[in-house]
């Protein structure tokens, strides 16, 4: 303890006397602690702020019991060190953790540190919740400096208080994180921390680190979790005890955890999904219980351990909680979200990790190449099936040869392959180039009648060839023909933001003549894999012709996510074999890319019906409306498409009356109003 005295505390942006505060510090960690619960002290000082709470006023535990005992176990005379929570979204948890630095500058004054995944969310933080709590109660506005007085030592980032100070830090600085001793360590979000900071090392490790010098520390680490074996939540929950909160049945009394399979819900004649009429099971009685029950289950609900093995001389809690618990989140706006998220796999994930509060199993939903060939369908190459609106291309740039893929893509992003070619020849020549351009025009047959032409085609600029790429892109600019770089990094949009490239040109050099696209390679790599397992009829769907070769699943199929470590922390990344090759993926990737460059990920459901009723408009049959006389016709007209590639139906002599287009205004934006 004596070092701490000797070795002055230095702290950033601000004029406090780092050895006088030590001192003081030390003298306040010499008092006995308090016995209150940090529960109790909430529920008669914590005032909620209107602007950033989602229920104003007084707090109360009871409102969110499964919090009572994770912030009673922070509290200093509780033995436990490390605390661990594992969770879902809406649950309360940001305002325990400013409980829990209320409640220390209050009754248990000693340095604490709060940790956000970055300096600007640290400083929001610091804004939005501590500045307003302590402006809030008159308890720790009395105990904290006043930020307008001059060298108050109140500033965002450090906040000094009678006994003690508070730092507010962000994971993504080093300075940050070694720069002062704590007693009270809190790390938010931790699954969204770097895994090296500034090169010094793991931002958990150098925070838990500040610690070492206080015989009563005091850490809490809490996150949503992210990917199976990577999460770093999850690593610290394992750990631990594993408790989840059990609540009993109101129709046997059995305590059970409330578990996501136990949800139910009802469907309509049609197999239309119904949220609204959402409910729990009991998977002891099969009582069905309504939300209304939830209130009372969760006032007589406590948390039971699964490894208590692992929490020697209670030391190390670990919790897991999701939204079913929520009372802020209802199960039937669980069960809209779980429906709307059956079409992106993207949007699954974010279920998953934020809802659910569990982590998402990559190797379970990988797809083997068997798998899309068995399920390979019965349409030619280079016609579009019905539902099959927007065609866009994904062109790879190799030493030797120009490798392109077609796809389509439908309501809900559905989407089809429709066509694959490679072009050998040298792309630092012409012809390659005027060979792929050549094919880039050319119509593709619609199954329903019409023609369609390729609306948007994104082409590697990688490899040896980038300034060709470059001139070729330039001069189809008014095609929607973009370059593209693919960016293997997390979490990357799919089309981000262009950047102006110099090209040269009979010798001279054009400033800013082309726009170089970067694409999140990985990011679209996970979309396309996810969407490979959805079934036939949904939403996002992919289909695959049986006109396609060996060679096109074997390529698609080629890369696969593992996770390595680095500097001993999982990192996951897309590998692929020495042996395989993967343009087929590649070309997918851009031509999604493509899609995306003309805002197909943003369309409205209006927006598909002004396509459709462009590439596919309805028709009638003014003598037979049969719809076995219907279907016989539609069955002609993609016989007609696959031997011509240019068939219309006014060309079949059927006797059919087009009905007018329906009067729209046009908006004077958005790709699908200005086709």
């Amino acid at each position: 303890m004596m070092n701490q005295i000797t070795t002055p505390i230095k702290i950033p942006n601000t004029n406090i006397n780092g050895e006088h505060l030590a001192i003081e510090s030390i003298m306040a960690g010499l008092k006995p602690d308090p016995v209150e619960d940090l529960s109790d002290w909430a529920d008669e000082f914590r005032v909620l702020n209107q602007t950033y709470a989602a229920e104003a006023g007084r707090w109360r535990t009871s409102r969110t019991p499964y919090l009572r005992e994770i912030m009673d176990v922070f509290s200093p005379s509780n033995r436990c060190e490390f605390v661990t929570i594992m969770k879902g979204a809406q649950l309360g948890f940001t305002e325990a953790l400013t409980n829990m630095i209320g409640y220390i500058v209050h009754r248990a004054p000693a340095p604490v540190m709060m940790v956000q995944p970055t300096q600007n969310l640290a400083k929001r933080y610091s804004k939005q919740r501590l500045a307003t709590m302590i402006a809030d109660m008159p308890v720790l506005k009395d105990l904290v400096a006043d930020p307008k007085a001059r060298d108050s030592g109140n500033t965002t980032t450090a906040k000094a208080f009678r006994g003690g100070v508070m730092f507010i830090a962000g994971a993504n600085s080093a300075a940050d994180l070694r720069s002062v001793p704590v007693r009270y360590l809190l790390l938010d979000e931790v699954d969204a921390y770097p895994y090296d900071v500034d090169n010094e090392g793991d931002p958990i490790e150098l925070a838990v680190n500040r610690t070492k010098t206080f015989a009563r520390r005091k850490v809490l680490i809490g996150s949503t979790p992210t990917v199976k074996d990577v999460s770093r939540v999850e690593r610290e929950y394992l750990k631990a005890d594993q408790r989840k909160y059990h609540v009993p049945c109101p129709h046997c009394d059995v305590m059970d955890e409330l578990s996501w399979p136990n949800i139910k819900w009802d469907k309509d004649a049609n197999g239309r999904h119904q949220p609204q009429t959402a409910y729990y099971a009991c998977p002891h009685c099969a009582g069905v219980i309504d939300e209304s029950f939830k209130t009372d289950m969760l006032a007589k609900g406590l948390w039971v351990a699964q490894a208590p093995e692992n929490n020697y001389k209670d030391k190390r809690r670990s919790y897991h909680i999701s939204s079913l618990y929520s009372p802020w989140e209802s199960w039937q706006s669980m069960v809209q979200k779980f429906v709307d998220a059956q079409a992106d796999p993207h949007l699954l994930k974010t279920f998953i990790n934020t809802a659910l509060g569990e982590c998402w199993d990559e190797e379970a939903n990988r797809v083997d190449m068997s798998d899309l060939q068995k399920n390979a369908e019965e349409y030619s190459l280079r016609v579009l099936p019905m539902g099959a609106l927007l065609a866009t291309c994904g062109v790879d740039c190799q030493d030797n040869r120009l490798e392109a893929v077609i796809w389509a893509f439908g309501k809900g992003e559905e989407s089809w392959v429709i066509d694959y070619q490679v072009f050998f020849g040298d792309p630092a020549g012409n012809d390659v180039w005027e060979e792929l351009d050549e094919y880039l025009q050319k119509e593709l047959a619609h199954a329903h009648g019409s023609v369609v032409k390729v609306s948007a085609v994104a082409i590697d600029t990688g490899g040896h060839h980038t300034q060709k790429v470059y001139d070729f892109c330039r001069l189809r600019k008014h095609r929607h023909v973009i370059a593209i770089k693919g960016q293997s990094t997390r979490n990357r949009p799919v089309v981000g933001r262009p950047t102006n490239q110099d090209i040269s040109m009979r010798g001279k050099t054009i400033k800013g003549g082309v726009q170089l696209w970067p694409v999140g390679s990985d990011t679209a790599k996970g979309v396309l894999y996810g969407r490979f397992g959805i079934k036939t009829g949904q939403a996002a769907s992919v289909h695959f012709s049986q006109d396609l070769p060996d060679e096109f699943y074997a390529q698609i199929t080629a890369e696969k996510l593992i996770t390595r470590y680095v500097k001993g922390h999982p990192v996951q990344e897309w590998v692929k074999p020495s042996h395989r090759r993967n343009e087929v993926l590649d070309c997918t990737v851009y031509a999604l890319a493509a899609a995306y460059h003309l805002g197909m990920n943003k369309f409205s459901d209006r927006d598909w019906l002004r396509l459709e009723e462009i590439v596919q408009p309805i028709t009638e049959d003014l003598f037979n409306n049969s719809q076995q006389n219907g279907a016989e016709k539609d069955k002609k007209a993609v016989k007609n498409a696959k031997k011509t590639g240019k068939v219309a139906l006014k060309q079949q002599k059927l006797k059919k009356k087009t009905p007018p287009k329906p009067t729209r205004k046009r908006k004077k934006a958005g790709f699908a109003n200005n086709w």
